[in-house]
């Protein structure tokens, strides 16, 4: 068998992913990245590389120096030259090269060229001052005098300059809350969320804790204000050397604390978000990514006199870039100088490297932003093609007024997803132990991306693009996103299964039971299986299978794909019974008493049930006494009568097992659940009846609710009937002789004894018994008159 290259392999990856991303509308594919070429770029020069927009936000700073970003045509080496063993590029480290594998990025592209330092050289030259090169944007930040920048502008490498985008944040203020005390009982191995349990609960974290995930071996990310490296949240990622780098992109030293020159109050955000990401604190707090590795970037400086400027945010993306991040979590938001129309994705500066960064493995995770709740009130980098902004929910669920809504420019709907950024419980730096609530989209975003290292941890392969797609497609508005929500509020655990997606056109009924099966993953597979749970197997990509036993049936689907195998399962997913409810016929004499039960077979467990029936007095006009508990049912807790009409014959009444004294679930098996109490009326003909069956009435049906589904057993009819009597039969004996005529005359004098039913003494059907029914009686014994009438 043929080997393939590795050239061939990173093809096919590319063309696998390129498939998905155009297979799905929720991914608008981005413009074509020359940062990401694995061959030297040349780019042409604006027709205006400072663009009249750009010259009118820079006249309205006044005359001092302004800061700008100074774009090169190239990086001073051949057009089209293969980077690879290049000694023009970066090296990359092993953690950088085996995240970029996912993406066909392993080898070097022109983003790892740095920036010509003849370059550099020219525009200082001309009196700028360089802040920062960036790398992914072939490009240098400076200060310079705005009478100085068409002589900049001349340098015939330089493609574009731009303002640089400042943004002066609004920090939220934290409320102190004292951690809740250990609960007690719980098992050794139990995790105490302490006061994080609500928002972990919200996007079903806890799950995935329980299957072993807790963001081992995956590099998380965080680019803020600084750390209060000493708190409790954070002891065990420096016990156990979890923390991989820090740096501090504002005074460019290794320390991410606060330093003497920093606003008391510089580290509160950053300490708060990387708590709700990842920290550590059993009984009190835990991030979805408890075990994940650590890079501490701190970038935002809350100093009052100073706006955050983008060129840190952007050395922070390439500094983590190179040491092998997986996932970043960032709630800086840029406006400044742009304009909504900026917002496309492929113009903010900050968004470009963004594109980049994704296009090289990474899962980035941005806060929507706080300028809610109008439309289109988004900020960049949140408006990038593969970024994963989040939105802010409160407990309940319900967006908040804040929260930034979508869409972009361009049209793509944002957010992506939203988690819990309303009373978020974070660590707080006033002390190491110290612990508070919080407002913010800051707050929901860390949360979604601890949830995104949970996922990378379960599927090492996965790109950022399935990452993000498994976080959408499982969210709660997922088949009906919209500009306020995006996809809703993640589901941690869904997402993890995400993948193998599959439906079926029945999932309750009847054995023998044939079910069609649907496969609508989205990611391409080279292979399926399928298991039906009752032992059978299929490879087919839309099998039909018939189940032939009634049991409760788990559904698993296995794909073979490019990034491994991905798998799905469904629970107790398709329901096959024989489950049948009983109507039981019975007879009883005209205006006597009867009972006719209800029994029910079942083989599930059934906590409640709904019986909804007819007695159709079609031949016989029949009255229902009273409806009791079968022996089956003696101890259910309530009994709910939905419908009576007695008039009608139309009953409907829901029995529930347990309403609070812990009464199990109607085990499987037979018996009768009702006991109905009924009588014929006096002068009903003997040897009629009255159908006894289920009935759909008023919208009640029977109904039978066990924990997996609500199905409709099979129903079986039955009939209320009065007993045979012939007329004037008094004695019974199906003859009209002497001892009738003598038990007539009896009945007539001495009101004993009493006929069965009218019937049975009523010779002319008159509806009374009295001396005319004697006369004639005894002129059909004498043969002197006609028979009794009939019936």
């Amino acid at each position: 068998m043929k080997r393939r290259s590795r050239h061939e392999s990173i093809l096919t990856t590319l063309t696998i992913i390129a498939t998905v991303l155009l297979s799905l509308p929720v991914l608008a594919s981005a413009p074509p990245n020359p940062a990401l070429s694995k061959s030297a770029v040349t780019l042409e020069r604006s027709d205006q590389v400072i663009s009249s927009q750009a010259r009118s936000y820079i006249a309205s700073q006044g005359t001092g120096d302004v800061a700008v970003w100074v774009y090169f045509t190239d990086k001073g080496l051949r057009s089209g030259s293969v980077l690879v063993g290049s000694a023009a590029a970066l090296p990359l480290t092993d953690r950088a090269r085996a995240r970029r594998a996912k993406v066909g990025m392993d080898e070097p592209v022109f983003a790892d060229v740095p920036v010509n330092t003849s370059y550099i050289s020219g525009v200082e030259s001309v009196g700028a001052t360089t802040r920062r090169s960036s790398r992914f944007l072939n490009a240098v930040s400076v200060n310079i005098a705005p009478d100085k920048l068409d002589a900049l502008a001349a340098l015939p490498y330089v493609r574009a300059i731009t303002p640089m985008a400042r943004f002066k944040k609004e920090y939220p203020q934290s409320e102190m809350i004292r951690p809740d005390a250990p609960e007690a009982g719980q098992s050794p191995d139990a995790l105490n969320y302490g006061n994080a349990a609500q928002q972990l609960g919200q996007i079903n974290v806890p799950a995935v804790h329980n299957k072993g995930y807790d963001g081992s071996g995956v590099t998380l990310a965080i680019f803020d204000t600084g750390y209060r490296k000493t708190h409790e949240a954070f002891a065990n990622a420096y016990l156990e050397g979890r923390v991989l780098a820090e740096w501090d992109f504002i005074f460019n030293d290794g320390n991410v604390a606060n330093e003497g020159v920093d606003d008391p109050s510089q580290w509160n955000h950053g300490t708060g978000c990387l708590a709700v990401a990842a920290g550590l604190k059993d009984g009190t707090m835990y991030g979805p990514a408890y075990k994940a590795n650590i890079i501490m970037c701190k970038t935002e400086d809350v100093r009052s006199e100073t706006p955050v400027e983008e060129d840190n945010w952007v050395a922070a993306l390439e500094f983590v870039d190179s040491i092998g991040a997986d996932v970043i979590t960032s709630s800086l938001g840029y406006s400044d100088w742009y304009t909504y129309a900026d917002y496309d994705g492929n113009t903010a500066t900050i968004t470009l490297a963004a594109n980049t960064a994704a296009g090289l493995g990474i899962v980035h995770c941005n806060s929507m932003g706080n300028a809610g709740p109008g439309a289109g009130t988004l900020s960049a980098p949140a408006d990038a093609f593969d970024m994963i902004a989040v939105g802010a929910v409160s407990s309940t669920g319900t967006i908040a007024s804040f929260s930034s809504r979508g869409p972009t420019a361009d049209g793509r709907m944002k957010p992506e997803v939203c988690a819990r950024g309303v009373s978020t419980y974070w660590a707080t730096p006033s002390g190491n132990t110290t612990y508070g609530s919080a407002n913010g989209t800051s707050l929901s975003t860390p949360l979604v991306a601890g949830a995104a290292c949970l996922i990378i941890q379960a599927h090492p392969t996965w790109p950022p693009a399935l990452v993000r797609l498994a976080l959408m497609e499982t969210a709660s508005k997922a088949t009906s996103p919209d500009n306020t929500y995006g996809w809703g509020i993640i589901n941690t655990d869904a997402a993890l299964s995400w993948g193998a997606s599959f439906n079926s056109d029945i999932q309750v009924g009847v054995a023998p039971l044939t079910v069609l099966f649907t496969d609508v993953s989205t990611v391409p597979a080279t292979s399926v299986e399928w298991d039906f749970g009752d032992g059978n197997l299929s490879t087919d990509a839309n099998p039909s299978h018939t189940y032939l036993t009634p049991g409760l049936y788990d559904v698993s689907l296995v794909r073979q794909t490019t990034y491994g195998p991905l798998s799905g399962e469904r629970t107790n997913y398709i329901l096959v019974h024989a489950d049948s409810v009983k109507f039981g016929t019975d007879s009883a004499y005209a205006g006597q008493n009867g009972m006719v039960p209800i029994s029910l077979t079942n083989t599930q467990p059934i906590p409640s049930m709904t019986l909804s029936f007819a007695v159709d007095s079609v031949d016989v006009k029949v009255i229902i006494d009273s409806i009791l508990l079968g022996s089956r049912t003696s101890y259910f807790e309530a009994t709910n009568y939905l419908q009576w009409q007695p008039d009608l014959g139309r009953f409907a009444i829901q029995l529930v097992a347990n309403v609070g004294g812990g009464s199990p679930a109607l085990a499987p098996g037979s018996g009768e659940v009702l006991r109905v109490f009924y009588h014929p009326i006096e002068t009903a003909l003997g040897g009629f009846g009255s159908p006894f069956d289920t009935a759909f009435y008023l919208g009640t049906r029977t109904m039978l609710n066990s924990a997996t589904a609500n199905y409709e057993p099979i129903p079986v009819p039955g009939q209320v009937r009065t007993k045979y009597v012939k007329r004037s039969d008094m004695s019974l004996n199906n003859n009209v002789d002497i001892t009738d005529l003598s038990m007539l005359i009896s009945y007539l004098t001495t009101l004993a004894p009493v006929p069965v039913t009218i019937q049975a003494a009523d010779f002319n059907a008159s509806l009374e018994i009295d001396l005319s029914d004697l006369s004639g009686l005894i002129a059909y014994l004498t043969g002197a008159g006609d028979p009794p009438v009939n019936p």
